[in-house]
């Protein structure tokens, strides 16, 4: 009998989290903030590519780095606040200099967000 309360504790966290939209705060206040980075332009047919590039986030709470995998996907814990984004490495170059996002501000909000940055490589 046990084992069903158990289990229903467990299905009923589940069903929690996805209500809460995959956000997550930590007891810091923490949030989780999501996005991808690619490149567009360049070559025909110039469609976005996904790069690894490292990257730094300044804000409210300081600063981080962090990188996108192969696939351009990065998650970070974040205080909600406004970001500046910088590449810092392993991203298109001009005049030896990283080629930085469009946007280069972000805004994380306190459910996270979910951000999207585009190197343009024209």
């Amino acid at each position: 009998m046990r084992w069903y309360r158990v289990s229903a504790l467990v299905l009923l966290a589940l069903a929690v989290s996805a209500c809460a939209g995959g956000a997550s705060t930590t007891a810091s206040g923490l949030v989780r903030t999501r996005g991808v980075i690619v490149t567009e332009g360049g070559p025909a047919p110039g469609s976005p590519q996904p790069i690894a590039a490292k990257f730094r986030v300044t804000g409210p709470g300081g600063s981080a780095t962090g990188r996108a995998d192969r696939h351009g996907r990065f998650a970070l814990l974040l205080e909600p606040g406004t970001y500046r984004i910088a590449i810092t490495g392993h991203g298109p170059e001009s005049d030896g200099r990283p080629i930085q996002p469009v946007p280069n501000v972000i805004h994380v909000g306190p459910s996270g967000a979910r951000i999207r940055l585009v190197v343009s490589i024209r």
